[in-house]
């Protein structure tokens, strides 16, 4: 199974400024002084060392995520990373014609639904795309988006097969190879956690969840449903003490996922869905916090923390 991370934000799209863009040459530039400039392997060495925020972008756009088996393509949300997911499908050869395209959607605010009128392979006509969840008016939700007071064409324009596929809780469907499950989250007009398995790995995507009560009882569900697989997809938008002034968003914290993955013996944990005012360096600060968090109460435990950003890819 390979994954690959297109977008990371939550809440709205946050690219980066003119500011931050200079901060980050000039950051690089300081400490580039005594540098043998015209040496590339130096130059190399010594941009691989700079820390994430200074060497390269998280990304600024919301919620999609591409997983791959042998032959199947699952999608999970639509969010603005799904317009460039769509453009290197179509670079890649892989969706240009006759291709079966599967989207699961945690929910329909608007940070995970928003990139879908950009899907490049949704106007090619040859194509089927297969929109998924858990929510039993998906399709009504997806005409509203294609409505004129919000976009130019409507749904019907499109010229691929559309096709809405309505599961139900906790039950699980094939997609391909896949076997996939889902299951509600604590989360203003409820999102679901997705669970996918190709018989050999597995992957959890829980994005968009809040969990207040901390008791064993209280978690054994998600402990159980979250339980050995090989990577984590965790809603991390808001500090810890975040979640406490913000009762009722609907978000979670890193530290919160790194308690998940120790219950339930994860193998990697990815921080997701990202605050959106948070720059780089926030980002990179709350992801070694994270990680020192883990060592304090890992017991010798192994656990692989990593950012997603965009690009990201993982092979589980």
């Amino acid at each position: 199974m390979k994954v690959t991370f297109w977008g990371v934000r939550g809440s709205l799209p946050a690219p980066l400024s003119n500011q931050e863009i200079r901060e980050k040459i000039k950051t690089a530039l300081k400490g580039a002084r005594g540098l043998d400039l015209s040496n590339d392997q130096e130059i190399d060495n010594y941009v691989e060392e700079l820390r994430l925020c200074n060497r390269t972008t998280v990304g600024g756009n919301t919620s999609c995520v591409e997983v791959w088996g042998k032959e199947t393509l699952i999608i999970l949300d639509a969010g603005s990373g799904l317009r460039n997911l769509g453009t290197s499908l179509l670079a890649r050869n892989l969706a240009t014609h006759d291709s079966d395209i599967h989207i699961l959607i945690s929910h329909t605010h608007w940070d995970h639904i928003m990139g879908f009128p950009f899907f490049a392979p949704a106007f090619i006509p040859s194509n089927r795309i297969f929109i998924y969840g858990c929510h039993s008016n998906m399709k009504e939700r997806f005409l509203n988006l294609f409505h004129h007071h919000h976009f130019p064409i409507n749904l019907e324009a499109l010229r691929a097969e559309i096709k809405f596929m309505y599961f139900s809780e906790r039950e699980t469907i094939r997609i391909g190879e896949f076997e996939i499950s889902s299951m509600p989250l604590h989360h203003p007009g409820i999102s679901y956690a997705y669970r996918i398995t190709d018989g050999k790995s597995s992957l959890v995507y829980a994005t968009d969840g809040e969990y207040r009560d901390l008791t064993e009882d209280a978690l054994e569900n998600y402990l159980n449903f979250f339980r050995n697989s090989q990577l984590l997809i965790f809603d991390s938008q808001f500090t810890l003490e975040e979640t406490m002034r913000k009762e009722g968003w609907g978000h979670s914290s890193s530290l919160v996922g790194v308690d998940f993955a120790l219950k339930s013996n994860i193998e990697r944990l990815a921080l997701y869905h990202h605050e959106p005012s948070y720059d780089d360096c926030k980002l990179d600060e709350i992801t070694q916090k994270t990680k020192r968090y883990f060592q304090l109460i890992g017991n010798g435990k192994q656990l692989d923390i990593v950012l997603a950003q965009e690009g990201l890819q993982i092979e589980i």
